[in-house]
């Protein structure tokens, strides 16, 4: 297959002269984004925070749309939860945080997530700030990302595509890699994992901080690896079923994944001898392979997918400006029995973003302005589109606003958000995106907070290359999606005596999708603009936290649940009418996640649990639904004291209840199984 690096390049130097003419516009759309964070930090601080320390202007590095999405539900998790959890992946992780839609083929095979009843494309996953979903497919196999690679995760509910960008319809990941400028000397890491299924993956890490007279080198550097099986036994049969409480057989599908990575971060911050100036230049990397066999033992019924991802990142910034620029490359390649004559896809991505933050702090300022510009170049070789390589070309434009009003001589009384995006691309018109929200403080005192917020946004998705590009079915007429969310909350804290915490928040949404992309099967699944889907519901967040740092203990109980009605507004023909009204396939009405935790000194526990009320596979509702399930995990850990260095070891027990239940193949879904890890610490 010839490579398509070689010729985007080519295509590159042809468009450089027309690049050109357009650099001032560039240049004037963008540049930083580091610094706010740090502006941010000192806007919220509170004049009656005792133990608040004020921070220099520049503090924190990384991509921090969050301070424009005043009004949106954003869950941030805390580091201490990555640590608990951290040998676990991405979807593993998520389907316990938060009550949203994961729908998984079996361990180790493709897991997509849904927010508020939209589809994993309308899902954006972003990496240090740029969208990693496959170009091809839209979306991303949230297996394949291990939770140890990154150091700040964010889960953002709600359309932020006018902060984001494309793709962002129902919610989007926010995964950041950031400094530790904290971090003295070199600290390793060394761990593993053993499950059931002789299932098990290895990792190893180091994080380094040096200092020089010219400045500070921090990194982070990490291998990992593993195989996670989803049968019993050595060869397994491809006929075993389980079977349900209720006498519903569901067959159980063999297969082995491999997945190895590597992610390097670099960063080197120079000593400028004055606090309030920025020099900071950094490298992100990150390489993943993942090899998905079905059936592994019976070469007749053998299928394999191998997915490879190359991506980079470099930049610098200086002060409240940045430059980023960014190469990935997907590749994807799937093939039947020995796996010797595979359809292949390779896409690279060339990235250029510029921001650059205005910050106003002087009363009655306190603005923040940025604004930025995006240029991506495509370049793909797919065997479904043809010999030829496809080129397109797509950008963004946009300026993020946020500004703080005091009242009643209080300070950040009322947070307001203003964004404006325009997307750009050489084959069709992208909407204009807005968005305005806004953060309504009721009342503070030193116990509690009660705080109102509302968003109107508009937003959209891009389609992918297969919706323009596959042979027959593919449409090069497709448009853009187009769609407008509003929603509104309340969120209550308050503080219960020295050591307890709790909280409360509500909201409620209504996103209404236009030209919402479907692989139409009236027309042999040739894909169209042809339906609309309307997404509404309610959301309940709860938590009650008990933490001593002086006897060492903590405990907690957190709780969520959703109810989601999404249905069909207008439909792909007039023979499909009985369609509008009925719930999408694989969203659930009802969906609840709860965990519970206790520690004390050196040993922790926690369970958690989550349930889906009944999910429809069928567009017409007809056939048998997929039913509700209850599923239960517990871990366990325990701290010792390894060649006088720190080590954890956890042991986990996953669907405890033994619950047969299937998902989206209706293949039944890994049974009671078992985990035991161990990490290792070294500090030097």
């Amino acid at each position: 297959m010839q490579n398509p690096a070689n010729a985007a390049l080519r295509r590159i130097k042809k468009l450089a002269n027309k690049c050109l003419l357009n650099i001032p516009k560039i240049l004037f759309l963008g540049y930083g984004f580091g610094i706010s964070v740090g502006a941010f930090s000192q806007e919220i601080s509170s004049p009656d925070c005792k133990d608040c320390k004020p921070l220099n202007e520049v503090q924190v590095f990384g991509f921090s749309p969050e301070k424009f999405m005043a009004g949106l539900k954003v869950q941030k998790i805390d580091s201490v939860n990555l640590a608990r959890y951290q040998h676990q992946s991405l979807s593993d992780f998520l389907q316990f945080q938060v009550p949203i839609a994961l729908k998984s083929y079996g361990s180790g095979q493709l897991t997509t997530i849904s927010f508020r009843g939209t589809s994993a494309s309308h899902t954006a996953v972003l990496w240090n700030g740029l969208n990693i979903n496959s170009p091809t497919v839209g979306l991303s196999d949230l297996s394949t990302i291990p939770l140890m690679g990154f150091d700040q995760m964010a889960i953002q509910f709600g359309s932020s595509a006018s902060c984001v960008g494309s793709d962002a319809v129902g919610g989007s990941i926010l995964l950041n890699s950031v400094p530790n400028w904290n971090n003295k000397g070199i600290n390793s890491v060394v761990g593993g994992q053993l499950g059931s299924f002789r299932s098990g993956n290895l990792n190893a890490g180091l994080r380094l901080s040096r200092t020089s007279k010219n400045g500070v080198l921090n990194g982070k550097t990490l291998f990992y690896g593993g195989n996670i099986r989803n049968f019993n036994g050595k060869t397994p049969a491809n006929d075993e079923v389980r079977i349900d409480r209720k006498g519903h057989e569901y067959s159980i599908e063999p297969s082995k994944t491999t997945q190895k990575g590597f992610v390097q971060d670099l960063y080197f911050r120079f000593d400028t001898k004055k606090k309030s100036t920025y020099r900071l230049i950094y490298l992100n990397t990150w390489f993943t392979d993942n090899k998905l066999t079905i059936q592994p033992s019976v070469i007749n019924f053998r299928e394999i997918t191998q997915t490879q991802a190359f991506r980079f990142i470099g930049g610098t910034q200086l002060d409240n400006t940045s430059v980023k620029l960014g190469f990935i490359r997907d590749i994807l390649d799937y093939g039947k029995g020995d796996f010797s004559n595979p359809s292949q896809a390779s896409t690279d991505r060339y990235i250029v973003r510029a921001e650059h933050d205005f910050v106003f702090h002087k009363n009655p300022a306190n603005l923040t302005f940025r604004t930025g510009g995006e240029f991506v170049h495509y370049a793909t070789k797919v065997d479904g589109y043809g010999p030829n390589i496809v080129y397109e070309n797509r950008g963004d434009a946009y300026a993020l606003i946020r500004k703080t009003f005091d009242w009643n001589n209080q300070t950040n009384k009322i947070i307001t958000t203003l964004n404006l995006r325009q997307a750009f691309s050489n084959f069709y018109k992208a909407p204009f995106t807005p968005a305005f929200g806004f953060i309504f403080n009721l009342f503070t005192n030193k116990l509690q907070q009660l705080e109102f917020l509302a968003n109107v946004a508009r937003s959209y998705r891009l389609p992918t290359l297969n919706e323009r590009y596959w042979k027959v079915l593919g449409n090069p007429d497709i448009q853009p999606e187009n769609g407008f969310n509003k929603e509104i909350g309340l969120e209550y804290k308050k503080f219960h005596g020295k050591y307890f915490k709790s909280s409360l928040s509500v909201n409620a949404f209504h996103n209404l999708i236009d030209n919402w992309t479907y692989w139409n099967p009236e027309k042999n699944y040739r894909v169209e603009n042809l339906q609309q889907v309307l997404t509404k519901g309610l959301e309940f967040n709860s938590s009650f936290k008990y933490n001593n740092f002086i006897q060492q203990k903590t405990a907690g109980l957190i709780l969520a649940y959703s109810l989601t009605d999404a249905s069909q507004q207008k439909v792909y023909d007039v023979y499909s009418q009985n369609l509008i009204g009925k719930q999408l396939i694989y969203v659930p009405y009802h969906a609840i996640s709860g965990s519970i935790f206790y520690g004390q000194k050196s040993w922790n526990a926690s369970v958690q649990g989550v349930f889906n009320s009944v999910r429809y596979f069928t567009f017409d509702h007809s056939g048998q639904p997929l039913p509700p399930y209850f599923i239960v995990n517990a871990t366990l850990t325990h701290k010792i004291k390894f060649m006088s260095q720190a080590a954890n070891l956890v042991l986990q027990a996953n669907n405890i209840t033994n619950t047969v239940y299937p998902n989206i193949k209706r293949n039944a879904m890994p049974g009671v199984n078992f985990q035991l890890a161990a990490v290792f610490n070294f500090h030097q």
